[in-house]
């Protein structure tokens, strides 16, 4: 028969054991805990990256479309600046004529005036 002696050794083995067991599990929790927590981590620095491709692309984008519409309304703008021009300048041969017809035709109605009226003398 085992001593109390003996039993009371029995028994601190045991716990002992068990503590150890205890030990190890905490030690493997910790473990898995921690592998956990490196790869949220590594995924996190993923979606960051990721989040960042997406910022560049859309800022690319975005200058892109802001280069093409600056390109557009200048195009747009010297096209109607040269119509302006056209307009003006067609204006400006027109108010000429005008001009040269007005100071023509007081002397057109004077030479008609004397040809009607060395016509009536004649007659």
């Amino acid at each position: 028969m085992n001593s109390p002696e003996q039993s009371r050794q029995d028994d601190g083995a045991r716990g002992d054991m068990r503590v150890a067991q205890a030990v190890d599990c905490v030690l493997q929790a910790e473990r898995v805990a921690q592998s956990a927590i490196a790869e949220c981590q590594k995924q996190g620095q993923e979606s960051l990256e990721r989040a960042r491709q997406q910022r560049r692309g859309i800022l690319e984008r975005s200058q892109r479309r802001i280069v093409a519409l600056h390109t557009w309304a200048a195009r747009a703008l010297e096209q109607r600046l040269a119509q302006v021009r056209e307009a003006q300048a067609r204006s400006a041969a027109g108010t000429v004529a005008q001009n040269a017809d007005r100071t023509r035709m007081p002397a057109a109605i004077e030479k008609l005036a004397d040809r009607l009226l060395s016509a009536d003398e004649e007659i």
